[in-house]
């Protein structure tokens, strides 16, 4: 295996283990992991629409809207009409859903503090600068 394998392994690998983390939080929560990313997308954009999310995570209309119904179901978001357009609608979080989207944020930050475990915060500006980079990586290619 060369030094550039190894490293995308452990990339993929970390990657894994994050996503496992998260995933079995949001269980936890009651939460598929679309409906944990829709909670956030509307907590950091208010008053937006489900065309609004879809173009954001790059997914169908059709499993967008299915996605917020689920949230709708489980109280977590409300749909009001857009007084702009009619044709859409707003999708607001309700008190439930902002203290889900509490609750996932906490979470985040502690497995960003057992990630960094042990790091100065030189090393953490280290590690943000060459992640940034692998990523514009994968963008221009």
């Amino acid at each position: 295996m060369t030094s550039d394998e190894t490293v995308a392994r452990q990339i993929i690998i970390l990657g894994r283990k994050i996503r496992q983390c998260r995933n079995q939080y949001i269980r936890h929560l009651n939460l598929t992991s679309e409906q944990a990313d829709a909670l956030r997308f509307f907590a950091d954009h208010p008053q937006e629409t489900i065309a609004g999310f879809r173009t954001y995570q790059e997914i169908t209309h059709q499993t967008a809207r299915q996605i917020v119904q689920g949230l709708v179901q489980k109280g977590l978001v409300v749909l009001t009409p857009n007084p702009t357009d009619g044709r859409a609608k707003l999708v607001t979080l309700t008190v439930s859903g902002h203290a889900k989207r509490t609750s996932l944020d906490q979470h985040i930050w502690q497995t960003s503090q057992k990630l960094l475990t042990d790091f100065t915060p030189r090393e953490q500006r280290q590690l943000l600068t060459l992640l940034q980079r692998t990523s514009s990586n994968l963008e221009r290619n």
